[in-house]
């Protein structure tokens, strides 16, 4: 009698539970729907960028550039990455409330321009990063590795090294 009651007393304790959606009630996303927070990080941002070359001890001189997040339409969680003056193809996903990773992808930068004498572009394939902003009133910043190719017409180029791109927002 007592293993009958035990058994109904499981049972109703696991109805009661059920019901209650498990007593998880400040959460009203439906259960393996994620939340869009892609708004946290969005936006076009004045950063300085500074690309560090391993073994090379001297501190490069960062440059002012703009980073631009944008919601990418396909997703809840993707982005697409650019910086002004660079053709990236860049994406990148939410990790967190207000964190993202960067997926691999490309930037190019070409100067003085295409189609005249003795141009040259900046390459930069990137295989990853991270970013975010600590608090909402904080502002962005992000870290890449990967290739940085300068390639010129003429004798010695392209010339290649890996590369650790930092952005703090300014």
């Amino acid at each position: 009698m007592s293993r009958l009651l035990a058994l109904t007393s499981a049972a109703a304790l696991c109805l009661f539970c059920a019901a209650c959606n498990g007593g998880d009630e400040d959460d009203d996303t439906p259960q393996g729907q994620l939340k869009d927070t892609r708004s946290n990080v969005t936006g076009t941002h004045p950063v300085m960028m500074t690309m560090r070359i391993p073994g090379v001890p001297e501190e490069p001189e960062p440059f002012a550039t703009t980073l631009t997040l944008t919601e990418e339409a396909s997703s809840r969680d993707g982005l697409r990455i650019s910086f002004l003056l660079f053709d990236c193809d860049l994406t990148g996903t939410m990790t967190g409330e207000s964190t993202f990773k960067v997926n691999p992808g490309t930037c190019v930068f070409s100067f003085p321009a295409e189609g005249v004498e003795d141009a040259c572009a900046v390459t930069l394939d990137l295989n990853g990063g991270s970013g975010g902003r600590d608090s909402a009133q904080a502002k962005v910043n992000a870290t890449f590795n990967g290739i940085y190719t300068l390639g010129c017409e003429g004798e010695g180029m392209p010339i290649t090294t890996p590369v650790t791109v930092e952005v703090v927002g300014s």
